[in-house]
């Protein structure tokens, strides 16, 4: 029986995995969620993704601050 922390653990590496793919939603035409739900996703995709540049970007500053700074 696995407990609380390896199941919430479990959750977290599936969502990162999927936040971490290419958006693609998961729902046939006949089972499309309500909308709410799918902006909610979509919204929580775009937020993921745009913390991925701003981190990716904060790291080209810093290398690039460095590279200034030896000049």
């Amino acid at each position: 029986m696995s407990t609380k922390t390896e199941r919430d653990q479990g959750i977290h590496e599936r969502w990162r995995a999927r936040m971490e793919d290419d958006f693609a939603p998961d729902h046939t035409p006949e089972q499309t969620p309500d909308p709410s739900l799918r902006l909610a996703i979509a919204a929580e995709y775009a937020a993921f993704q745009l913390g991925q540049i701003n981190r990716k970007l904060g790291k080209l500053i810093d290398v690039l601050d460095a590279s200034a700074a030896k000049k």
